[in-house]
């Protein structure tokens, strides 16, 4: 290896520096950090990137020898300036041990305490308070944020914790480009962040993420567990930023699961510029049994538009606890949220949409709620589009396959459709079969007053319906699915493929 040349040997290195699973970092450190005791030439090559990622999540406690490496980290700034990597973890309730340390260590911290203080905030904040106590009595997530605070060269950083007034601070700070964020552009390499919650119950606030679509390079966020802000949509995006002015950074990605109280982040949605790929999936707060909000499909669509030049996926889902609320009290909720999106077609760039049957086409004519008024499937969708996957596919879903076939049969206008995918809705336990929504449509079983003949009839002609629709995909090179709930995209996927791939109900 002596002998290669040093572009190789580092190309070897950032290989090795990059793998970042949590199950490897034992394996990924120890090599690199042996390479860097061959020789001297390999100590000059290899460690920088022994610093490339720092994993301090959930299963790495920080201690005083942690503590160490801020002071270097903040005494020499080339140093931190290796640290490309971040993974973060903290318990509010848990201080740093520092019980063995040395009363010269302890001097050694207070010093970088006071220093990193100074240097954080003027005299006249009022959160300058709240940062000492926290520091001198060594709370993690207050010595995190120094950390945080150092490492000006980073480019991915991932939370393991969504929750502290002490990091949130200290990122609207850099948001607003206040002290000590004032003399150059915050994080200028930073370009993704991930945030989900390892503690049970607990979520990502969104407010915690909320700074980072004013950093001057950030273009991915993903999570998942995210409290969303149950603000009225209308108010601005967050009380820490309304007063200012700020520069929305390049977010090209958003992508939340699990997203609690969702309405569709319709206030992130106001900040971005150009969004190219935008995914949601909506839930519930694990102490809530009722959907407080519904997600309004109108309200995200015209949130939507100013992407319709740049937006290249689209995928807006409930999970298995939100579509099973849906269906108590007799499936209200099901009708009220049976709200189409209106056209896409004026979106250009839209490749990959994965929406709801009922965000799809119509379904019930009854409905409370008053729906925009939408035309055929195959006039609303784009000539870009490449994949479409239905999600929470209804029993009634005669109208769906007739609209589906539609589109499938017109090869002019979807020139570069590939896959049509469709899902049965996932519901975590069955509804009683004499449950109906209010329009008469079937709910889980049979509906009351319907005969066996009747439904025999129905299934057979949804039958043909299906195989109509696959015949058609499969003449055309469209590549058809239908997974049906119960049915493991893993187990026995030689038969299960045999079954489901390109094959209805």
């Amino acid at each position: 290896m002596q002998n290669l040349p040093t572009e190789i040997l580092r190309m070897i290195g950032k290989f090795i520096a990059l793998d970042i699973d949590e199950d490897c970092e034992n394996i990924r450190r120890s090599t690199l950090l042996a390479l860097t005791r061959c020789c001297r030439k390999f100590h000059r090559i290899f460690e920088p990137l022994l610093y490339y990622h720092l994993d301090l999540g959930y299963a790495h406690s920080i201690t005083g020898a942690h503590i160490h490496l801020i002071i270097r980290f903040w005494r020499y700034p080339g140093v931190a300036d290796w640290v490309r990597s971040l993974r973060l973890y903290w318990d509010s309730n848990e201080p740093i041990p520092i019980y063995e340390a040395s009363h010269e260590d302890i001097e050694r911290f207070v010093f970088l305490a006071d220093l990193a203080l100074n240097k954080i905030f003027t005299p006249i904040e009022q959160f300058q308070g709240k940062w000492k106590d926290a520091l001198y009595g060594f709370k993690t997530e207050a010595w995190k944020g120094l950390l945080f605070a150092s490492l000006t060269h980073l480019e991915r950083i991932e939370f393991d914790q969504g929750n502290s007034p002490l990091f949130t601070n200290l990122l609207y700070k850099a948001a607003k480009r206040e002290q000590p964020f004032h003399e150059a552009p915050p994080f200028p390499f930073l370009r993704e962040v991930i945030a989900y919650c390892r503690d049970e119950g607990d979520g990502v606030d969104e407010h915690f993420l909320t700074p980072f679509l004013y950093f001057p390079s950030v273009q991915s966020i993903t999570g998942y567990a995210i409290c969303a802000d149950d603000s009225s949509d209308e108010e601005e995006v967050d009380s820490g930023t309304h007063e200012f002015r700020l520069s929305a950074g390049p977010v090209k990605q958003i992508s939340l699961d699990d997203v609690w109280g969702c309405t569709g982040m319709l206030k992130w949605l106001k900040v971005c510029k150009e969004l190219e790929h935008f995914s949601i999936e909506a839930s519930l707060r694990p102490d809530l049994e009722d959907i407080e909000k519904l997600l309004d499909t109108r309200k995200l669509y015209q949130a939507l538009l100013p992407f319709k030049d740049t937006l290249k996926s689209l995928s807006v889902t409930y999970d298995k606890k939100y579509s099973t609320c849906l269906y108590m009290d007799g499936g209200i909720r099901v009708c009220e949220d049976n709200i189409p999106f209106e056209s896409f077609r004026e979106f250009s760039a839209l490749e990959h949409l994965t929406v709801r049957h009922a965000h799809l086409v119509s379904i019930f004519s009854h409905a409370a709620v008053k729906k925009p008024s939408i035309g055929r499937l195959v006039d609303r969708l784009p000539s870009s589009l490449q994949t479409l996957s239905v999600h929470d596919v209804l029993p009634d879903n005669s109208g769906l396959l007739a609209e589906l076939l539609m589109v499938a049969q017109d090869r002019s206008l979807f020139p570069d459709l590939k896959s049509l995918e469709l899902r049965d809705n996932p519901l975590d336990s069955p509804v009683s079969d004499d449950e109906t929504i209010p329009d008469g449509t079937t709910v889980g079983g049979a509906a009351a007053g319907l005969n066996m003949a009747l439904l025999e009839e129905e299934a057979d002609r949804e039958y043909a319906d299906t195989e109509r629709l696959r015949r058609e995909c499969e003449a055309r090179g469209i590549d058809m699915q239908w997974f049906m709930e119960g049915m493991s995209d893993s187990e026995d996927e030689s038969e299960d493929e045999s079954e489901v791939h390109n094959k209805g109900h």
